[in-house]
Parts: structure tokens; C-alpha cells; sequence
């Protein structure tokens, strides 16, 4: 398993290559943007999943693109497939003032699984960002998204945050056994251990 970090678009969002090369499929985690770093890379290998965390407009932006030249389906959360394809929900037209929207192909429920070549992924839902946020858990990293990012938390204060829902999915994630990377929507990758020492949060 190998993950790759590419970061971009106005709110430089991290959008994520998870490899298993073995097999040379990958899933693209986040597509905020596409740029030619992301489309040199999508071309290297069989990307089978368009993954999202959530449904923000700087997460979601590329998706529909990186569809058309995949063929993958976008996949998130189920009750997040709406957030994601209302621009006055997912924060497109009050950051850029224009409608951003993205629909989703492949609805995901807490605790189920499936596989990227050999790399089994399982979904945690981790509301509290949006209702519908979650993270892709595999043994050697979790794909955060905003939910945990760099010794910090995404902001609870938008359509559908909630305090105390973060609160509790903070601690989901905390859980998570060993010390797996954590890759969040923004910032550097860190470790789960590093998190619980350094994060106020956690």
C-alpha cells in the first residue's frame, strides 16, 4: 500500500492517491481540483474509486471530471450525496460565487467495506464538520478530510456542522488502533499518536 499527497485549488485542499501497486489500483480521495499533477498521476494507474469525505466545494470540484476520464464512480457517505449537490450547502457560492455541484454515483454506510486492489478500506462515519463527513480507515493511514487535519478540526459553524457531534468523532477516530498516518483535507499528514499528544482537540 503507498499513498501520494496532492495539494491545490484556493483553499490548497489535500486530495489523496490511495496505490496498491500490486495490482495498480488506486482510489483518488478528495478531488477538490484537477490540475496536470493529478492527471499524470490518475493516468499511471486503474483508478477504481472517486472517494469523498464530505461535500464541500473545495472537496468536490473535481470529482466530475476525474469521473469522465476514469470511468469511477464518485462515492460518499449516503446522507452527504445531497449536501454535496447543493451549492448553497457545500459553501461554493459564498466562497466563489458560483454554483459548484457534484453527484454521486455509490452511496457508503457506516462500518461497510470494500477494497482497492488488496487494501481493504472501511468506511467511519464521523459527523460533526457535515452530518454527513466521514473517513476511509485502512491498517496504515485514515483519510480524514476536515474532520481531523494537522493538530486541528474543521470548523463546526457551517450548514450541518455540530460541536458536539465532532466531539464524539474525534473520539471514534482516537479509538483506531496503532499509530496510523492520518491524512487530512488541509495541512501536513501526521501521525494518530503524534495527534493525541499535540491535538488540544483530542
Amino acid at each position: 500500500m503507498r499513498y501520494l499527497c496532492i495539494t491545490g485549488g484556493p483553499l490548497a485542499e489535500n486530495c489523496y492517491f490511495l496505490i496498491d501497486e500490486a495490482s495498480g489500483e488506486a482510489a483518488v480521495i478528495d478531488p477538490g481540483f484537477v490540475d496536470d499533477r493529478l492527471l499524470a498521476e490518475a493516468a499511471k494507474y486503474k483508478v477504481r474509486h472517486i472517494l469523498l469525505t464530505h461535500g464541500h466545494f473545495d472537496h468536490i470540484e473535481g470529482a466530475g471530471r476525474l469521473r469522465a476520464l476514469t470511468g469511477a464512480p464518485v462515492t460518499a457517505f449516503r446522507t452527504e450525496a445531497a449536501f454535496a449537490a447543493d451549492p448553497g450547502k457545500n459553501g461554493s457560492l459564498l466562497m466563489l460565487q458560483r454554483p459548484i455541484t457534484c453527484a454521486v454515483d455509490r452511496l457508503l454506510d457506516d462500518g461497510e467495506q470494500f477494497s482497492v486492489g488488496s487494501i481493504q478500506v472501511c468506511v467511519l462515519h464521523t459527523p460533526g464538520h457535515t452530518a454527513g463527513g466521514c473517513c476511509y480507515v485502512t491498517p496504515e493511514a485514515v483519510f480524514t478530510g476536515d474532520t481531523l487535519m494537522g493538530y486541528s478540526v474543521g470548523r463546526c459553524d457551517l450548514p450541518t456542522g455540530d460541536e458536539a457531534a465532532l466531539a464524539k468523532s474525534l473520539q471514534k477516530i482516537a479509538a483506531l488502533p496503532g499509530d496510523p498516518a492520518i491524512c487530512g483535507g488541509h495541512g501536513p499528514v501526521t501521525r494518530l499518536l503524534e495527534e493525541k499528544r499535540r491535538n488540544p482537540y483530542l
